[in-house]
């Protein structure tokens, strides 16, 4: 886990080196942990450097009996990177990114406000993203820092 912590793209070839196995012993175990749904690939990018230039956070307020309903509509539309349940004043955030100002307006006005469920709208543009994933610290695994 370590080495894929590190990099993501590590092959069998280097997970057998850090372990120890066999290149197939690393590559049915990393097999075991993705079926188990233990480990899971995730993609970091930039979405400026795929031309979309509006990002926001939402936050929703929903009724409680649509609040699953509501996120899982969210999670399927193609401009949510991220949707969760929360508590607090809102019970909903997601993530929108969308091409530009124009077409998150659209996105806000067109396919969120279609969502009867939805009592209350926060739309918080991002204007500067300082860090979006990484590896967890040392003391995740156990270790000290």
């Amino acid at each position: 886990m370590d080495v894929l912590a590190r990099d993501g793209r590590a092959g069998y070839a280097e997970l057998a080196r850090a372990t120890g196995w066999s290149e197939a012993t690393a590559k049915r175990r990393l097999l075991r942990l993705r079926e188990s749904g233990a480990l899971t690939i995730q993609l970091d990018y930039s979405p400026r450097l795929l031309g979309y230039r509006a990002e926001a956070r939402l936050w929703m307020t929903v009724r409680p009996s649509e609040l699953l309903h509501v996120a899982r509509a969210l999670a399927g539309h193609p401009e949510i990177s991220f949707a969760s349940v929360t508590t607090g004043p809102t019970n909903l955030l997601a993530t929108a990114i969308c091409r530009d100002n124009a077409d998150l307006y659209r996105y806000l006005t067109e396919r969120v406000s279609a969502l009867d469920a939805v009592q209350t709208l926060e739309t918080a543009p991002v204007l500067r993203t300082v860090k979006r994933t990484g590896a967890l610290p040392p003391q995740a695994y156990g270790r000290p820092a």
